[in-house]
């Protein structure tokens, strides 16, 4: 018995299926269903965000993207993966408008743990945002109030909520104390 192997999808074809509340990737061609995220989740998604758009916007140094925004990473197999926030620095936008995924990685990708994902899949994505060419990832955890910050694949810093996430040369001059990303205050461990 010979087994099929499964069609790849391209990137078009990922745009053309876009279902909203329904987050895909597209891993080297490869269909990846995402759970829609709970409140905790989202809710750190809103208060990072909320932090950087203004940021960047008052100091002119690029775009920030919310959650389900696709960054084409690669070709033939297609890859467009969706961080939680993104941050692109303004001399990478492309000077024109275009309905599809974002050509090439952010500068900045950040993902938020949520309590159904493994180590090892948070762990393969920050990795695949670096592959790619992405600066500085965080992956920040709100269950165990923590981030890991990834510059190289041999540089990952992990950091207590007492610390400051900073913007390094990507967000020259940004910091945020990660505690503050929490919701329910200190000492809380919420379901994302």
């Amino acid at each position: 018995m010979s087994i099929m192997p499964r069609p790849t999808i391209t990137a078009d074809e990922l745009l053309s299926m876009h279902e909203p509340g329904r987050p895909t990737e597209l891993v080297r061609g490869e269909l990846r269903r995402l759970s829609p995220a709970g409140y905790w989740h989202g809710a750190v998604i809103g208060r990072l965000a909320g932090r950087i758009g203004p940021y960047a916007s008052e100091r002119n140094l690029g775009e920030t993207f919310g959650a389900e925004t696709g960054f084409m990473l690669a070709r033939n197999p297609d890859t467009v993966r969706a961080p939680d926030v993104a941050f692109v620095r303004r001399d990478r936008m492309p000077s024109e408008f275009s309905s599809g995924y974002f050509p090439g990685p952010p500068d900045l990708a950040v993902e938020i743990v949520s309590p159904n994902d493994s180590y090892t899949e948070v762990h393969e994505k920050a990795l695949s945002w670096l592959e790619h060419g992405t600066r500085l990832v965080w992956v920040i955890d709100p269950v165990g109030r923590r981030a890991a910050v990834f510059r190289r694949s041999d540089d990952v810093h992990v950091l207590g909520p007492d610390a400051q996430l900073t913007g390094d040369d990507v967000l020259p001059g940004f910091a945020v104390q990660l505690s503050d990303l929490f919701p329910g205050g200190t000492g809380t461990n919420p379901a994302t």
